[in-house]
């Protein structure tokens, strides 16, 4: 699994919702420790806070972030909207 510390600059926007028919993705500068089908867990104030599933990876300059068009030039990992699964809620439903 690979595990991702989601820093404080990318917090709220990292519970925002994709556009319809879009895959989410995390950019990286070198190339990360994954294969396609590897669990990832996603990290904030110590806590794992979601988990997905890997779907694709992506070389530098393939393509950009169709909201900012950023990122172009890191590696990115890609996963289906619904391998998402927001641990947050995971917890308060055991409550």
């Amino acid at each position: 699994m690979l595990h991702i510390k989601v820093p404080q600059s990318a917090q709220d926007h990292f519970w925002e919702e994709p556009p319809a028919d879009s895959w989410e993705f995390w950019s990286f500068r070198s190339q990360p420790q994954c294969q396609i089908g590897d669990g990832l867990c996603f990290w904030m104030g110590g806590k794992a806070v979601a988990t997905a599933v890997v779907a694709k990876i992506e070389k530098p300059g393939q393509s950009s972030c169709q909201t900012t068009g950023r990122f172009k030039g890191g590696w990115k990992v890609f996963w289906r909207p619904d391998s998402f699964i927001d641990l947050r809620r995971e917890r308060t439903d055991a409550d």
